[in-house]
């Protein structure tokens, strides 16, 4: 045997072994996984109906309001996660609250956590597209830093006013801004909320000139929109759907690409007048950059297979919310997609992020 010829054989033989190894691996990783419990990261913090602070009158419809508020959707979402995980492993996941900078402190968190599949971080689109852009001083590149397991769930908003606003469609509503520059206030759950993003939308497609009221929470939100505070409001329909046919609101469209199959007769905002006005939050799960293929994979099978199963999506609708219908490749590439849409206008109104905020 010629000497180049044994050099060869060697090589094809180490290349091999080398395969092996990494095959064995992988196998051995993915027999082992999870090898203990799972952590599911929550980086919201706690909010509920008593939680009042941004508002200046607690009304009788406040209290309504509050009687009538569902969970926190993002603690909903985590225990569906956590059933998930737990149906297909001997060890429990388990939820881990970790607010502090507006999702931002949970979701460095993770980034920086071991990629081993045991640490995962329930995201939405302000942690992953809107905080990045808005708020300086972020540390971590979500393109960078995390990997996608599953989409979960849209999050649908609906345009809001008093119930004694003139406006009937959007384009009444921008009709009666435009000649009202600078008087006019609209609210939101907060600074850089998905909320907060759908009005300075709408305030420069209608180039409008409407001032922002952050308050602390959709709940307040509400209330100041009972109170007059503030004239319209982009609320998330899970927090909006008991008052879409209330008598001290008027639900002026979805502020989607298309009507809900659970509301099929709420007009989005294009056909009321602004085409091409589409904007919605979501929901999904995700782990540290690096985190073994098999390893998601495993996590991948089980939250996907959970979510898609029809009782799932049934209640999801029932929350207000709706299915994720995109494949994993989709969602990634809207997530891409979102920052990059987004970016200017979230830039153009960059803040600071203060330590210690939530």
């Amino acid at each position: 045997m010629s000497r180049d010829l044994r050099r060869v054989l060697i090589g094809i033989l180490g290349g091999l072994g080398v395969l092996a190894v990494q095959y064995c691996h992988a196998a051995a990783t993915a027999e082992a996984f999870p090898s203990k419990p799972v952590k599911i990261v929550v980086p919201f913090p706690i909010s509920g109906p008593t939680d009042i602070r941004g508002t200046t009158r607690v009304t009788k419809t406040y209290k309504l309001i509050a009687e009538n508020a569902p969970p926190a959707i993002s603690d909903s979402m985590a225990r569906m996660v956590a059933l998930a995980i737990g149906a297909g492993s001997p060890h429990a996941a388990a939820l881990e609250r970790q607010p502090g900078g507006l999702t931002t402190r949970g979701a460095l968190s993770v980034a920086r956590a071991p990629a081993d599949g045991h640490t995962l971080l329930l995201a939405s689109n302000a942690t992953m597209v809107i905080n990045p852009s808005f708020f300086h001083g972020i540390e971590y590149v979500p393109a960078r830093d995390f990997v996608l397991v599953a989409p979960l769930a849209t999050m649908p908003f609906v345009l809001m006013v008093h119930s004694s606003h003139p406006a009937d469609d959007a384009r009444g509503l921008a009709a009666w801004l435009k000649v009202r520059p600078g008087e006019v206030n609209f609210g939101s759950s907060g600074e850089g909320s998905t909320g907060h993003l759908a009005g300075e939308f709408f305030r420069r497609m209608t180039s409008t000139a409407i001032v922002h009221v952050p308050f602390n929470g959709g709940l307040a939100g509400l209330n100041g929109l009972a109170t007059g505070q503030v004239s319209l409001m982009f609320a998330a329909l899970p927090l909006a759907l008991p008052y879409l046919t209330s008598e001290q609101f008027r639900s002026l469209g979805i502020a989607g690409a298309r009507r809900l199959e659970s509301l099929p007769e709420l007009p989005t905002l294009a056909e009321t007048g602004l085409p091409g006005f589409e904007i919605e939050g979501w929901y999904g799960v995700f782990v540290p950059a690096g985190t073994p293929a098999v390893a998601v994979a495993w996590l991948r099978g089980q939250v996907s297979g959970f979510f898609a199963s029809m009782a799932i999506r049934s209640h999801l609708r029932g929350l207000g919310l709706e299915p994720a219908a995109m494949t994993l490749e989709q969602f990634a590439t809207r997530i891409h997609t979102e920052a990059d849409k987004w970016a200017p206008l979230l830039r153009a109104s960059r803040l600071p992020l203060k330590s210690g905020e939530s």
